[in-house]
């Protein structure tokens, strides 16, 4: 019978070579880091600009004179009816451009400041007010207006998640691949350690001599083109008289962490 020692034993393994996997990545990074630069002349321009624009943002708030925050986000009306409400959404905006404008302001190589670009970009969508209960005036009036359920419902969505290890952002229950998704038939044609090459069946009696392929970015299913008939970039392809190929690229797992995008 198989012990809690027994399997801790026979994960260490897997987790020594997760943890040098995971010092591997931050090396690499912090090589590439190491890089770059910031000209002494845009840091200065960039301070300047912001203390500018954080002083008029304050005595416009102290002037209970916010301006309505341009952003989808914020365009709720409780935002500009709550002065703080307000001057936090602007601040987080005016925080947003400089760190962007900063991470713009790099010399290095393209490929290390397009990582530093892509790593700020995130810190900022997830730093958004309109993120979190006690900064969001809307999501506040609906909690009173629903007396609570909405943030009930907030907590059952974040514990399915949960319960299925990735976030979603519709009810994954109600799809069946071959039912109301990917319906278009096709057939596996060539396979390998990185992807399977599908062939979808011709829905005309003639096609045109040159096929057509789509690539898929990896990081979403080959169904995504092949969502319901009536809005099945596939259907309509074959329908068109086109020998049409898509790849369907593997999940990979810790087995696969030498595989690169390059």
């Amino acid at each position: 019978m198989t012990t809690p020692l027994d399997s801790a034993a026979a994960s260490a393994p897997e987790l020594a070579a997760n943890a040098q996997a995971l010092g591997h990545t931050f090396g690499e990074i912090w090589k590439s880091m190491s890089g770059l630069s910031m000209p002494v002349p845009a840091v200065a321009e960039l301070q300047k600009a912001y203390v500018e624009q954080a002083t008029e943002l304050w005595n416009q708030t102290l002037q209970a004179k916010p301006p309505a925050p341009a952003d989808r986000r914020f365009a709720a009306p409780d935002w500009v009816k709550n002065p703080a409400a307000a001057y936090t959404a602007q601040m987080y905006l005016l925080n947003a451009r400089t760190l962007m404008q900063m991470a713009d302001s790099l010399q290095g190589d393209a490929k290390t400041k397009a990582r530093i670009r892509f790593a700020v970009q995130q810190w900022i969508d997830m730093a958004s007010p309109s993120n979190y209960l006690a900064l969001n005036p809307e999501a506040q009036r609906k909690a009173l207006e629903t007396k609570g359920e909405s943030i009930a419902q907030g907590i059952k969505h974040l514990l399915d998640d949960v319960r299925q290890g990735h976030v979603s952002q519709t009810d994954e229950r109600v799809f069946e691949i071959g039912r109301n998704v990917a319906t278009t038939e096709g057939a596996i044609v060539f396979d390998n350690e990185l992807f399977q090459l599908i062939e979808y069946k011709p829905l005309t009696a003639k096609v045109y001599e040159r096929p057509m392929l789509f690539v898929p970015p990896c990081i979403n299913k080959y169904y995504i083109l092949d969502l319901q008939p009536e809005n099945s970039l596939i259907r309509h392809t074959v329908s068109e008289g086109h020998r049409t190929f898509v790849i369907s690229w593997r999940n990979p797992t810790i087995e696969h962490r030498h595989w690169g995008l390059e």
